[in-house]
């Protein structure tokens, strides 16, 4: 786990998303990504759309692809990399999707489905100054079980603006350390180790 937080637009969910895709073009669009929100709402229509578009606006779509593709497409709950074909006044689209969309309000719906190939997590906005949905970090740890499974080559990013230090993930993952943490730390906690 890497949980990383800090003000505002300082290229947090920028850089995930970036490795998310450059991971996913240098495994020849193997290894997938996994954006998880709170709300189902923010990976509806246009709001989902729009979150690799940073990354297309930057040219690293093109980049990463080596220009075989140049935009991200957003359908069934997954972005794809594409390119519009003149010929058949289309985007053509990845064969598989780059990366799939969670939302931990509805995360029954996935419960059975299987991502054998998502390498790394981004939840994004994961602390905030609303409320936390019920046995919040439950359905967060049920949501990594439906894709991680038994496997272990997955890295996970929990990345979130600095508006709570008393999150219940803080308290529900042991990070004692988070309420005195200042500017600039790298804290590095052990899995079953509560010393810090």
């Amino acid at each position: 786990y890497y949980l990383i937080f800090g003000e505002r637009s300082n290229g947090k969910t920028f850089a995930c998303l970036e490795r998310i895709l450059k991971k996913f073009c240098e495994s020849d669009y193997t290894e997938q990504g996994a954006v998880i929100r709170r709300w189902d709402d923010d990976l509806k229509g246009s709001r989902g759309a729009v979150i690799f578009a940073a990354l297309e606006a930057e040219g690293l779509i093109t980049k990463y692809t080596d220009g075989e593709y140049d935009k991200v497409v957003y359908k069934n709950r997954s972005w794809y990399l594409a390119k519009f074909d003149e010929e058949i006044k289309k985007d053509v689209c990845s064969p598989t999707p780059m990366a799939y969309a969670f939302a931990l309000s509805v995360t029954e719906h996935s419960k059975s489905t299987s991502f054998p190939n998502i390498t790394t997590i981004l939840f994004d906005e994961f602390l905030t100054r609303r409320a936390y949905l019920v046995d919040e970090f439950v359905l967060f740890m049920n949501t990594l079980s439906t894709i991680i499974r038994q496997r272990d080559n997955v890295e996970i990013f929990m990345c979130g603006n600095t508006v709570n230090k008393y999150s219940p993930y803080f308290t529900e993952m042991g990070l004692k350390n988070v309420p005195k943490m200042t500017i600039g730390t790298i804290d590095l906690y052990t899995y079953g180790n509560s010393k810090l």
